[in-house]
């Protein structure tokens, strides 16, 4: 696998370079996130919690990788930075596994909170709704000064 730096851009106010890279990789398929994101680290000397793949684009039939990445000047900044699906797409296969496993548990909880909001709907559908009065009609300057005759 041969990874070229097509561009590089540092963005000052999210602290972190975007770099848009090419990557070569012969007589294999398109290589993983994880495995890219340690040889960028690698090859500009800096920490792998730094560096996040945000995008791999392979054609069909081509044995070449358009990749955009993100490297960060500390873990803090990426942290805020980056969305989560991006973070949970750069872990480790195994890391990956265990956050599919963590998730689920997470969305059985979530059916409690229309059940709820039915039962409160049920209650404003209970209380008695205050009749509509017509409004008296007020009387206006205009109304009460008598029209003068035209001169």
């Amino acid at each position: 696998m041969e990874i070229k730096v097509n561009s590089e851009f540092y963005n000052p106010l999210l602290k972190r370079r975007e770099i848009s890279l090419e990557i070569q990789h012969k007589g294999e398929g398109t290589p993983q996130r994880f495995d890219i994101r340690k040889r960028v680290a690698s090859k500009l000397s800096t920490k792998i919690e730094n560096v996040f793949i945000v995008s791999l684009d392979t054609s069909t039939g081509v044995q070449r990788t358009l990749c955009s990445a993100q490297v960060y000047d500390d873990p803090s900044a990426a942290s805020s930075a980056v969305p989560e699906h991006i973070a949970i797409r750069n872990l480790p296969p195994e890391e990956r596994a265990k956050t599919k496993e963590a998730k689920p548990a997470k969305a059985e909880k979530k059916p409690a909170k229309p059940a709820e909001k039915a039962e409160t709907k049920s209650a404003r559908e209970a209380e008695p709704k205050p009749s509509a009065k017509p409004e008296a009609k007020l009387a206006t300057k205009a109304d009460s000064e008598p029209s003068k005759p035209a001169k």
